[in-house]
């Protein structure tokens, strides 16, 4: 009898941890897999995806209060640039009809990663199996929508070389 109510309260434990588990509403947002796409765009923060050229309230309301702040007027849209600095992330927005949205996200230590998981400090040689070998070496290792070099408007995720290292990460949309 002891040993059929151990199980039971067994079964009742993992059930319960089920529960509160598919409740949670934490679950990690799958990474895209393929070519380089729109879809790489973009960071996770606690089971949500905030891409770029969306409104950048959310992401920086995910982030905190924990922060640098300074603007300067833009040169391509009516009102200001905004950037947003944080310890290991940088938040950079463009005014877009009457919203701040994000134009470029930082990486600038291990606390944050791309949606494919790399981070600042890993080797440069992940990229290719996280990637793929379609990219072109700018001074940076970028992965862009178009793969071309000389469209500088394509949006991209740039790796910044230290040494052999990702010493930090560019997610960004070019507005021009």
């Amino acid at each position: 009898m002891k040993l059929k109510n151990n199980l039971s309260l067994s079964i009742a434990v993992l059930l319960m941890l089920c529960i509160v588990a598919a409740c949670s509403g934490q679950t990690a947002p799958k990474a895209p897999t393929g070519a380089f796409s729109e879809q790489d765009l973009g960071i996770a923060l606690d089971g949500e995806v905030y891409y770029l050229r969306e409104d950048s309230a959310p992401l920086l309301a995910a982030l905190g209060n924990e922060f640098e702040y300074s603007e300067m007027v833009s040169c391509v849209y009516d009102g200001k640039d905004k950037t947003y600095t944080y310890s290991g992330i940088i938040i950079n927005t463009v005014p877009v009809d009457g919203k701040d949205v994000i134009e470029m996200i930082t990486l600038t230590d291990a606390t944050y990663e791309t949606l494919r998981g790399a981070k600042v400090g890993d080797a440069l040689s992940t990229l290719s199996e996280l990637y793929g070998t379609d990219c072109f070496d700018d001074g940076y290792i970028t992965y862009s929508i178009t793969n071309d070099p000389s469209d500088i408007q394509a949006e991209r995720i740039q790796f910044e070389p230290s040494g052999d290292t990702i010493g930090k990460i560019y997610i960004y949309s070019p507005s021009y």
